[in-house]
């Protein structure tokens, strides 16, 4: 029987949590994969200065007078940089499960199975529109991770008006992976993620909400806490019911609809969705792409 969101976070043990996580996995465990030389062919492409002449197809040559080397899908060791949203917003909990801990242990149960295939990991998070690096790259980053992940607490907003980040503008061959509720007041995100766009540079955004934001379901007079401006308000929940559900459905197909571009990958998930299965569900999509 596999433990639940709940009991995992409850563990408040990150590098167990990730252990737990990766072991319900049922398919491959491989973040990245590249075309390099392996048993399985996959394509030929023309020989460059640098490659080992070795890798030449000479009998394609001999036909066709053409140099080629052939290249076949291998696990590749890569760069993964991982950001976390650390905006007010993240605090928001529904039936015991906190968003930020859970992104956390989400974060945390990728970044093991990065580590476990030899991937090369660096943190960044986002707060108070500042995008700082808290580990880079070393031997020692996953555990460096897990030290800064355990003490991250959310607060704050992140600003409307578009900002320069030359930190996520870098041309490395990586894969980043961002994740938030990314519940914007205008483009704030889409703008970081156009800054980060780059053709050797794949972008995985892990977008968490819970069931009551994805579609308000409640009756009775609520308190309404914004948890990123500090405001409250009192409203009658069925009065609010169908405008706020309207809006949210627009917005979330717009949002979708945006980021339907090159190396971009939106996964939106549940609170309640099992995060070995959401795992699971971005190596299947990533394995078939």
């Amino acid at each position: 029987m596999q433990a639940s969101n709940l009991e995992i976070i409850k563990l408040n043990n990150l590098k167990l949590a990730a252990k737990i996580i990766s072991e319900q996995l049922k398919n491959g465990v491989h973040l990245g994969k590249r075309v390099g030389v392996g048993s399985e062919f996959e394509q030929y492409r023309y020989y460059e200065p640098g490659d080992d002449p070795k890798r030449i197809d000479w009998k394609y040559f001999s036909r066709s007078g053409k140099y080629m080397i052939k290249e076949s899908q291998t696990e590749s060791h890569l760069h993964v940089r991982m950001m976390l949203d650390l905006s007010g917003s993240m605090n928001y909990e529904e039936n015991g499960i906190k968003r930020l801990d859970y992104a956390k242990n989400l974060i945390a149960s990728l970044s093991y199975l990065a580590n476990q295939q030899g991937d090369s990991l660096s943190y960044f998070t986002c707060q108070d529109g500042r995008v700082e690096q808290k580990v880079a790259a070393s031997p020692k980053a996953f555990q460096r991770m897990l030290y800064f992940l355990e003490e991250e607490s959310a607060a704050g907003t992140w600003p409307v008006e578009k900002k320069d980040f030359p930190a996520l503008k870098g041309k490395q061959k990586e894969m980043i992976i961002l994740v938030s509720d990314f519940l914007q007041k205008d483009n704030e995100w889409l703008d970081i993620v156009e800054q980060m766009r780059h053709p050797k540079k794949e972008i995985v955004l892990f977008q968490i909400l819970g069931k009551q934001e994805e579609k308000f379901e409640l009756k009775g007079n609520f308190n309404f806490h914004d948890l990123e401006s500090d405001r409250s308000i009192i409203l009658d929940g069925a009065s609010i019911e169908k405008n706020y559900n309207d809006s949210i459905k627009v917005y979330l197909s717009e949002f979708k609809e945006s980021l339907l571009l090159p190396q971009v990958h939106l996964f939106r998930v549940s609170l309640s969705d099992s995060m070995a299965g959401v795992i699971s569900k971005f190596l299947s999509e990533r394995s078939l792409s």
